[in-house]
């Protein structure tokens, strides 16, 4: 038993050093991770910009239009209307 190891004991100081393979399988899924998350906000970014890509620009302008105005009206509702008063 001792005559199979030998070769291990005779390797220069560091690659005697083995590295279990359940960490190599954590650090391929941690690099795997890390370069699939690179991408993903590309494929956000086309996911929610279909709409302007495919030609329906219009559609998109008249949607935040209309955001808009309600979010304008939410925030009107309850003040009092300025007015002009001319008559002096």
């Amino acid at each position: 038993m001792l005559g199979n190891n030998t070769n291990l004991f005779n390797r220069p100081f560091g690659l005697n050093v083995q590295v279990p393979t359940r960490t190599l399988k954590q650090v391929k899924d941690t690099a795997t991770k890390a370069v699939s998350s690179l991408w993903e906000p590309v494929a956000d970014y086309f996911e929610k910009a279909d709409n302007v890509f495919s030609g329906n620009v219009q559609e998109e302008i008249a949607k935040y239009n209309r955001m808009a105005y309600s979010l304008g009206a939410t925030m009107r509702k309850g003040q009092q209307r300025p007015s002009i008063n001319f008559k002096v």
